[in-house]
């Protein structure tokens, strides 16, 4: 065993050295699953405006919202996620993208 513990510490090193990137793909893969949701709540909100506050609107919650909802939400993330031992880690990052998955799959995405 002790062959593979340097190999497996290279490992989540690697992944503790991605993790922002890691939680950013989960993050914008749950605003892709649940974004038409948002959209459709926010322009039934906004449907009796002119069309260039509807336009507006939505530039600003793709470009802004999603934006710094990823941001935010991925930075939270990482500093949880840090704190966690290696296989903890591990066992966390797989179930959150089967989870995601898994209601991607409820929600006819895949």
């Amino acid at each position: 065993m002790d062959l593979f513990n340097p190999f497996i510490e290279d490992f989540f090193r690697l992944v503790r050295g991605h993790l922002m990137e890691i939680m950013l793909v989960f993050v914008g893969t749950v605003l892709s699953v649940y974004g038409g949701d948002i959209n459709k709540a926010l322009m039934k909100k906004i449907k009796k405006e002119n069309f260039f506050v509807r336009f507006g609107t939505f530039v600003a919650l793709c470009a802004v919202g999603y934006g710094f909802i990823a941001l935010i939400i991925g930075k939270v993330l990482v500093k949880y996620m840090g704190q966690l031992s290696n296989i903890w880690l591990l066992c966390v990052i797989a179930g959150l993208f089967i989870l995601i998955g898994l209601i991607a799959e409820e929600k006819n995405h895949i």
